[in-house]
């Protein structure tokens, strides 16, 4: 493993401006791009101690503040224009070529000198110490509370959880789930040592009939041959597939596997006559990987890229004809890795822990291990729980819903639904509607009834993310800090800012040096430009550092030119239009941005135009869905201006002046909409 020295780098958030991803001129964010705009991102120049804590100086969003930003507010002072989003632009007719060595399947000789690097059942890597209860194998934790009490105390969540305050989508757990399975798998179907999870007496779900003797079933991850004999050699975990972003979840992560998915005519996978994954005869999807069907949202994901692989295959074949089955299937497969990296480092990761966080890349990095770190595994990357919403839905172009929702509880390992709803109307739901937020908040379909009510399957995932951090031997947040090299907090305060949550923690932990690791992580209050804390962050970053620079087929070491042009040119957004009926999604599908906004002003106002009008302050302003149900309230500013922001989904909205009782009427259609001038004028007011 390379040297952590400078990993402590990572922490810090380099980026000490703010960008107004709502609208980029508009510095104060008042509704009107001005000169004192313009003065503000000056002045901000001029002030290097200025933290930007109340305006958004980084007007072209680069990471910094310059005179390029106070340029492009003065252009737009005088031409005031409605702000849209700039079309990517998808791959033209060049398909790169495959690298003259493609990536094995199973991983092994990517790196030439330690050819097992990254390669399937490979050990997980530690960066903190394990923290085994009797420091060889016994799981930590000993002492902590059993994992369900802590699930009780700390997440449950509410039919109302706060949505993303970066405005993620629910992309960014459809799309980090179907990465994940890229890049790791320690848990089995077999059957390991029981360590069952104690339920407390009189749990609601779990022990309703207070008998005190409930447990949740769950198995220990094996060990690795020849680990856990001692202190000096601890268990280590195994990873079951290869650990390089390489589509191994699309085309699998062995040869058997890889060769059960394939036509072997013209270089395409195996779907159906719908264009669907096909079943097993348990109606299970068949994919690279074996969790393909846990919802079916994943399994639209995996359909998804089958189709993409499918269609680059069909034009390779157009291109050169004389190509054979295999040379087309390679040069398909190497061309979605590359798609899936490229959306990965450039849409999805600076999405969720903001620019600037993660290193540019130098290259390939032969003394980088990619080795999946057990810290990343089984608690940093396992923050998307905390995101998925209670219901799956599907939507048509106009953002508008297709048929009714389906509870997530009952979306798991039902594959076959798709052959019903296909997957177009499901990927745009997940462009079209908000993530929830980042924290110990889960919903109820995941803590209550993950895979089946209780007593007939279900299970709680978060006691069960705690549960599998203890069978890991996980060190606790504080010393896995140190271990990245981070400074270790010293109260509860330097976790979490939320007073309630501080107490919480304190009655179930008392130290703050024995907190479970996932836990700590996701109380932990988030960096200013990102959806997750500082240890979060830093461990992720690193992970996927690692990921690209110890992978020798990474695809910006493959391709340089129009090709890696085209390559890093398309957007998930792209890959979902051109496989599906889907259009109109937005630019950069992991942000659902949207924004209404108005002004109440006075009839007397000597002009109709917005910057000559009398606004009028403190007019209470209500937000109803299409169901004339209130979903937010605001308050007009002193300019007479007012704003929503916070969509949970795309549809007909309708906007009511209080006072009036007026009304006017928005068609959300996206997850870039906004909709201006949504006025109201005051009558009858005193000039």
């Amino acid at each position: 493993m390379e040297s952590l020295e400078t990993r402590q780098l990572l922490a810090a958030d380099g980026i000490a401006c703010r960008h107004n991803v709502y609208d980029a001129e508009d510095v104060n964010d008042d509704g009107r791009v001005s000169a004192l705009d313009a003065l503000l991102v000056i002045n901000a120049l001029s002030d290097e101690r200025s933290d930007d804590a109340s305006v958004f100086t980084d007007v072209t969003n680069d990471g910094n503040r310059s005179a390029l930003d106070a340029l492009r507010v003065i252009n737009r002072i005088g031409n005031d224009h409605e702000v849209t989003s700039i079309p990517s632009i998808g791959p033209g007719p060049l398909i790169p070529n495959a690298p003259e060595v493609v990536s094995s399947i199973d991983g092994r000789g990517n790196n030439l000198t330690h050819t097992n690097w990254g390669a399937t059942g490979q050990m997980l890597l530690r960066i903190a110490p394990a923290a085994y209860a009797d420091g060889v194998s016994a799981p930590a934790g000993a002492n902590r509370p059993s994992p369900r009490v802590i699930s009780n105390l700390l997440s449950t969540n509410s039919s109302d959880s706060p949505i993303n305050q970066h405005g993620l989508s629910a992309f960014v757990y459809a799309w980090g789930q179907f990465i994940d399975h890229d890049l790791g798998l320690s848990e089995t179907e077999q059957q390991g040592e029981s360590f069952g999870i104690v339920v407390p007496t009189g749990d609601p779900h779990f022990d309703p009939d207070q008998t005190g003797t409930k447990t949740i079933p769950f198995h220990r991850n094996e060990f690795a041959l020849g680990t856990g004999t001692s202190t000096d050699n601890p268990a280590q975990q195994i990873n079951l597939i290869t650990a390089f972003l390489d589509g191994s979840m699309v085309y699998g992560s062995d040869e058997t596997t890889a060769a059960s998915l394939r036509t072997f005519v013209g270089g395409r996978m195996r779907v159906t006559s719908n264009d669907l994954l096909p079943l097993d005869e348990h109606g299970m999807a068949i994919a690279g990987d074996s969790r393909a069907s846990e919802n079916i949202g994943l399994t639209a994901m995996h359909t998804l890229f089958i189709r993409e692989h499918n269609r680059l295959a069909d034009e390779i074949r157009i291109i050169e004809p004389a190509a054979d089955d295999e040379t087309v299937y390679q040069r398909a497969r190497a061309v979605v890795t590359a798609i899936v990296q490229s959306i990965t480092y450039n849409e999805f990761l600076p999405a969720l822990l903001g620019r600037g966080f993660m290193t540019a890349y130098a290259g390939y990095n032969s003394t980088a291990n990619p080795g999946i770190a057990t810290e990343f595994s089984t608690a940093a990357f396992r923050l998307g729980h905390s995101t998925l919403r209670e219901e799956i839905g599907f939507l048509d172009n106009d953002g508008k819903a297709l048929q009714d929702e389906v509870a997530l509880k009952d979306a798991y390992f039902r594959a076959s639904m798709l052959e019903e709803t296909g997957i177009d109307g499901l990927l745009k739901f997940d462009a079209s509607a908000a993530a929830n937020e980042i924290d110990l908040g889960v919903v109820d379909a995941l803590r209550n009834f993950l895979f089946g009510p209780p007593g007939a399957g279900g299970m709680d995932l978060v006691a069960m993310n705690i549960q599998r951090g203890r069978d890991h031997g996980l060190s606790d947040y504080n010393a896995t800090r140190e271990a990245y090299g981070l400074p270790p907090v010293s109260t509860f305060a330097d976790i979490t800012g939320d007073v309630t949550l501080q107490n919480r923690l304190a009655s179930l932990y008392g130290s703050v040096d024995d907190i479970d690791l996932w836990v700590g992580l996701m109380a932990e209050d988030h960096l200013l430009d990102a959806s997750v804390g500082e240890l979060t962050a830093t461990i992720i970053a690193d992970q996927f550092q690692r990921t690209r620079d110890g992978d020798r087929f990474f695809y910006r070491n493959v391709w340089e030119g129009q090709a890696l042009q085209t390559l890093e040119q398309t957007r998930l957004k792209d890959v979902i239009e051109r496989n599906t009926s889907a259009v109109g999604l937005q630019d950069n599908v992991f942000f659902m941005r949207t924004e209404l906004r108005g002004q109440v002003y006075a009839d007397t106002s000597p002009s109709s135009e917005p910057n000559d009008r009398r606004g009028i302050e403190d007019c209470l302003i209500e937000l109803m869905d299409q169901d004339s149900k209130v979903v937010a309230t605001t308050r007009t500013d002193r300019f007479g201006n007012y704003r929503f922001r916070s969509f949970s989904l795309t549809g007909d909205y309708q906007v009511r002046f209080v006072d009036s009782g007026e009304t006017l009427t928005a068609s959300i259609t996206n997850g870039d909409s906004r909709i201006r001038h949504l006025d109201f004028m005051l009558a009858d007011i005193d000039a």
